[in-house]
């Protein structure tokens, strides 16, 4: 082979050198649709372009024949590609099976078949000769009709390219149209080159300068690839996007990266289209930290957002489902917000109507117990009182002062017990602050009351999830009554009441170290005496039940178990 220095090389090598970096460049983001058969078609067009430099240097007819044989070859692909890349680019991809493929290329291996046999049946190319008339010698010839067979093939090929490209740009978004826009220029370019080539108006005669202006087209699509991102945003997702949804809608990439997002969105991220898509969701996301987490965990699906400007909220429930191409790849996400505010602060009334009507109950039960215990205890006051009366009148001061003693110790212990049910009444009267605070208050009380130390243990999900309003005041009310007893009965040093959450259902325990006593020996009216008949009913008037454990000296134990909802 012989060669000589040709000038016009120059800006081959230049078109092979930007290809090539576009190719290498889109097949590192080959995962992207798209972005495979972009890298493809590159890598063909700087073989051709390589090939072409080669031919143009060649000085004899063998060398030059030898490299226009081996542009046959990188012609195989260069068509296939540009529609293959369309497809994937307006979501059309379940026409790329390996058969289609595979009928694709037959024309166009045939075709490079004939380029290297044609001096057996000139089929391709007639009269075969070396022109040196020009600057430099060029290879003579006439076509064949497989010639135009080739040309016929790869420009239907390419005009079906570029229909799918213009119904793309006629009906996509702003953002996408200047993507598609990009690459149907890229792929123009070329085309009036090597139709001028073909009709032998070539500029420069008889040579095909389509290669070099591939260069020139890699130069428009490069910059395609950094203003508007290409093979980082592809509308695939588009069609699941409806601009005038009331609920925000967010698009994202493989890469997480934001691929659209409509007004609603917009509005509610503080982000334009233009600005946020192209961005990594970590950014657009910086203020909403659950909205990162939703996208950085495959398992999850849906998690709540709470917005907040000043003292407004607002509340969102968010959704993330999986995209696939129709191949089963993940292509992306789509983040659904779903403005909740309204739902949550029905919810909020709907509580607070539940908690007042249960205190107003509450207040009822406790009216009662109050009545039925002051009644007992006058009863029992009355019945002293005249006790010591008669014992008087008969000079039995020493019996009349026992009486009276009894009498002073029991007094003490109603105004006590008045005391400790008006203000557990209080503390129970009180639905906006909620079920902890109000047993915190509680136990406070108690302390401070009884001089008897208090710990509460709660677990965190209890705090994020309390009971239902019924279950908050009945179970408030029973560990206040076993913290009566604490008081009246355990002679304890402290009592530490704690909460354990179970499938369906908490359980509270409230321990003492106090003397203990046998259960199994309670007197008549023990139970009542102790408070567990009070106890058991309102545990089982929300579904659940009172044990209550205890031996002398270990301290007492009352365990409750309760529904757990809310």
């Amino acid at each position: 082979m012989h060669f000589q220095y040709i000038p016009y090389i120059w800006l081959l090598l230049v078109s092979a050198a930007v290809t090539a970096v576009l190719g290498v460049y889109a097949w590192r983001h080959r995962t992207v649709p798209g972005a495979a058969p972009f890298s493809v078609l590159m890598l063909a067009v700087v073989a051709w372009t390589l090939a072409n430099a080669l031919e143009m240097a060649g000085t004899d007819l063998s060398t030059k024949l030898f490299w226009a044989n081996v542009q046959y070859l990188s012609y195989v692909p260069v068509s296939t590609a540009w529609l293959a890349l369309a497809l994937q680019y307006t979501g059309r991809d379940e026409w790329l099976t390996r058969r289609n493929l595979a009928l694709l290329l037959i024309v166009p291996i045939l075709i490079a078949v004939l380029a290297w046999t044609n001096d057996l049946h000139g089929w391709l190319r007639r009269n075969v000769h070396l022109d040196s008339a020009g600057s430099f010698p060029v290879v003579g010839k006439t076509y064949g009709p497989f010639f135009w067979i080739h040309v016929a093939y790869n420009y239907g090929l390419l005009l079906v390219t570029a229909f799918l490209f213009v119904k793309a740009l006629r009906h996509a978004p702003s953002l996408y149209r200047k993507q598609t826009l990009v690459l149907l220029i890229g792929l123009l370019m070329p085309l009036p080159w090597s139709v001028l080539y073909g009709l032998s108006l070539s500029p420069v005669p008889r040579h095909d300068l389509s290669p070099a202006v591939f260069g020139l087209s890699g130069v428009v699509v490069a910059w395609g690839l950094f203003r508007y991102r290409l093979f980082d945003l592809m509308p695939v997702a588009r069609a699941t996007v409806v601009e005038g949804m009331g609920d925000s809608v967010i698009v994202l990439d493989a890469q997480n990266r934001i691929v659209d997002l409509n007004p609603a969105a917009q509005e509610v991220l503080g982000w334009t289209a233009s600005r946020a898509i192209g961005q990594p969701a970590t950014e657009v996301f910086n203020d909403w930290p659950e909205l990162v987490a939703l996208c950085r965990d495959p398992t999850a699906t849906q998690t709540e957002l709470v917005r907040r400007q000043g003292e407004a909220e607002q509340h969102y429930d968010s959704r993330r489902s999986s995209l696939t191409d129709r191949r089963g790849r993940s292509i992306g996400q789509v983040i659904l917000l779903h403005d909740i505010t309204d739902r949550k602060r029905a919810e909020v009334q709907l509580l607070q109507q539940q908690r007042a009507l249960a205190v107003l109950q509450e207040r009822e039960r406790l009216a009662r117990e109050l009545h039925d215990g002051l009644s007992q205890v006058l009863g029992y006051v009355k019945m002293q009182a005249q006790a010591a009366r008669e014992l008087l009148s008969r000079d039995q001061t020493a019996t009349a002062d026992a009486h009276l003693a009894r009498l002073a110790a029991v007094a003490q212990d109603a105004h006590t017990d008045v005391r400790e049910s008006i203000l557990n009444l209080g503390v129970a009267t009180l639905p906006e602050r909620g079920f902890l605070p109000a047993l915190e208050e509680s136990l406070q009380r108690f302390e401070q009351n009884s001089g008897i130390r208090t710990e509460l243990a709660v677990p965190a999900e209890l705090v994020d999830q309390p009971f239902e309003p019924i279950v908050e005041v009945q179970l408030l009310r029973i560990i206040q009554e076993a913290l009566t007893n604490v008081r009246k009965h355990a002679g304890a040093r402290s009592v530490r009441v704690a909460f354990t959450i179970h499938a369906g259902h908490a359980q509270v325990v409230v321990e003492d170290d106090g003397r203990g006593l046998d259960p199994g020996r309670l007197p008549a009216g023990g139970e009542q005496k102790f408070g567990l008949r009070f106890m058991r009913e309102r545990a089982e008037e929300v579904g659940g039940n009172v044990q209550m454990h205890s031996a002398s000296g270990e301290g007492t134990k009352v365990t409750v178990r309760v529904p757990r909802g809310g």
